[in-house]
C-alpha cells in the first residue's frame, strides 16, 4: 500500500482549517481555510534562509496533521 501526502508550497490557499506541520523542521502551526501558507517562522522555509532544498518558495513543504 502506497501512502501519498499532500504537501503546500507559501502562497498557495489553505483547503481546510487546522494544524499544518512544516517537513523540514516539524515546526506546526494553525491555518484558516481561505488564507494563504506562510513562509515557516521557525525554519524559514520558502525563503533563500530556509534548509537546504527549501530555500524556493514555490517549493511544497506544509502537510496537514490528522
Amino acid at each position: 500500500m502506497t501512502l501519498t501526502r499532500t504537501l503546500f508550497a507559501v502562497g498557495e490557499v489553505v483547503p481546510e482549517s487546522g494544524w499544518y506541520l512544516c517537513v523540514p523542521c516539524g515546526f506546526a502551526d494553525e491555518f484558516m481555510a481561505g488564507d494563504a501558507f506562510p513562509v515557516c517562522k521557525a525554519c524559514l522555509a520558502g525563503t533563500s534562509d530556509g534548509p537546504d532544498g527549501y530555500t524556493e518558495p514555490h517549493v511544497e513543504y506544509w502537510e496537514r496533521l490528522t
